[in-house]
């Protein structure tokens, strides 16, 4: 083992070498490049509000030059930074300090001033010099990739002559460790994505040496262990949504007397504090109720009732309520629903648009749009719902409906959600027999739902 753990070692070295050295370039390329496009643009900035300010003699566009002005100076100090820009610096020194000249000249002039031709001069000037920085830096990037090139050549040599060198041990060591040790790694990697699913029915056996037979145990164990914390968990949830439903009844009731003026009149500050008791109390209902789903979906989500309805009657049913919203937001409702019936659990599929079309309501700033498409197939029937919010942040798109996932709350909510909707929504679908897709949007998020034609599965059935 002693020279394949050599040629490893060294292997390994090599390609940590290579790595560093491959990140650095495209770090020290990628900032190069980054600095000098600024260059460029903020010059053109800097160019046209100079012309601007001295034929308009508008203060704001002084302004807009002396910002760029700013932005100009933190990319030469930025470029002159970068390790491989160094060799930029007799030409970045010249260059700045045209600019600080000129920059001086516009800045301590007045508004009877004109834009005369040594500025244009000396703009054309500083543009050609931006563009030939720009052409050495590129010459600078390729040098360095040829130089990368030339070292990955010889690694790839000094690797394959050790290759070469070991391969009858490589594989007779290849050969015992397949035999011993791969098959039960295989079952292993099986049983930890079982467990990372949340499958904690089947029974972890893990055959082969005997250190691997003993992690096979204790991954069995906590299997075990997980599957009765996972059930005293939905049990708590359950039992404690409904605890809660109990006092939160009795504050309803109180408030909604209380609205009602039966126990006098109220005066506008009491209505007020009454209002948001009202408020308060129906989003902490609508809380626990996600709670309570979660619950039921966990245990009985493969229970399904199916009734024939029109899709259109559904999709509006769920709209219904958020009306007053779209309203007071300026909201935009764009429906194109055909007349499609489908022959579902109604109330799961209600359960799935509401929390969509709640997010969408929701994340959608004033006077935005929200679109409700849908389309039928011979095979599917398909839902789409779109907004003009701000879209899903990529780092939260993996864990998109992974249960108490709560993103990024809009700026004017007034409560955190309960991170539940999306998870409900995709646990109903599998339900369902359908799918929940997030879709790639310029703007806003994009959801489509797809479901079994309900022609296509009375034909199947017959």
């Amino acid at each position: 083992m002693l020279p394949l753990l050599v040629a490893f070692v060294n292997a390994n070295l090599y390609f940590e070498k290579l790595t560093k050295q491959s990140l650095f370039n495209m770090s020290q390329a990628v900032e190069t490049t980054r600095a000098s496009r600024v260059l460029l643009e903020e010059l053109a900035i800097m160019e046209r509000s100079a012309r601007q300010y001295y034929v308009l003699h508008d203060k704001l566009l002084l302004t807009n030059y002396l910002n760029a002005h700013d932005r100009f100076g933190k990319a030469v100090a930025s470029l002159s930074q970068l390790p491989m820009a160094q060799a930029l610096t007799p030409a970045l020194t010249p260059f700045l300090q045209q600019e600080h000249e000129l920059f001086t000249a516009i800045s301590q002039t007045d508004d009877i001033h004109t834009y005369d031709q040594n500025m244009i001069a000396a703009f054309t000037s500083l543009s050609a010099q931006a563009n030939t920085i720009i052409s050495e830096n590129n010459h600078l990037i390729d040098k360095e990739s040829a130089s990368f090139k030339t070292k990955v050549v010889h690694t790839q040599q000094v690797l394959l002559w050790q290759t070469l060198t070991l391969i009858p041990l490589a594989i007779v060591i290849a050969g015992l460790i397949t035999w011993m040790i791969a098959k039960p790694i295989r079952r292993m990697d099986a049983a930890i994505n079982q467990l990372g699913s949340g499958n904690y029915e089947h029974t972890i056996a893990i055959n082969g040496p005997g250190d691997l037979r003993k992690l096979g145990a204790r991954l069995n164990w906590l299997r075990i262990e997980l599957k009765d914390l996972q059930q005293q968990k939905q049990v708590f949830l359950q039992q404690a949504s409904h605890e809660l439903k109990t006092p939160l009844t009795a504050i309803r009731e109180a408030s909604e007397l209380l609205n009602d003026g039966v126990v006098g009149k109220l005066s506008s500050q009491q209505h007020e504090i009454v209002h948001i008791l009202r408020d308060n109390s129906l989003r902490l209902q609508n809380m626990i109720e996600n709670l309570l789903r979660y619950t039921e979906i966990q245990f009985n989500a493969s229970k399904l009732n199916i009734t024939q309805q029109p899709l259109n009657d559904i999709i509006t049913n769920v709209i219904e309520p958020y009306k007053l919203t779209l309203a007071n937001k300026k909201i935009t409702l764009h429906t194109n629903i055909n007349a499609i019936m489908m022959h579902v659990d109604v109330e799961k599929l209600h359960t799935v648009l509401d929390n969509l079309v709640s997010n969408a309501v929701k994340f959608t700033p004033q006077n935005g749009e929200i679109h409700v498409t849908t389309t039928q197939t011979k095979i599917s029937v398909k839902i789409e719902i779109k907004d003009s919010g701000p879209g899903i942040n990529i780092a939260f798109k993996q864990s998109l409906f992974d249960p108490f996932n709560r993103g990024e709350q809009p700026a004017n909510s007034l409560v955190n959600s309960s991170g539940l909707g999306l998870f409900i929504a995709q646990e109903t679908m599998r339900a369902l027999h359908g799918d929940i897709q997030l879709l790639s949007s310029d703007s806003g998020a994009h959801f489509i739902l797809q479901l079994p034609n309900s022609q296509s599965l009375n034909s199947s059935n017959t």
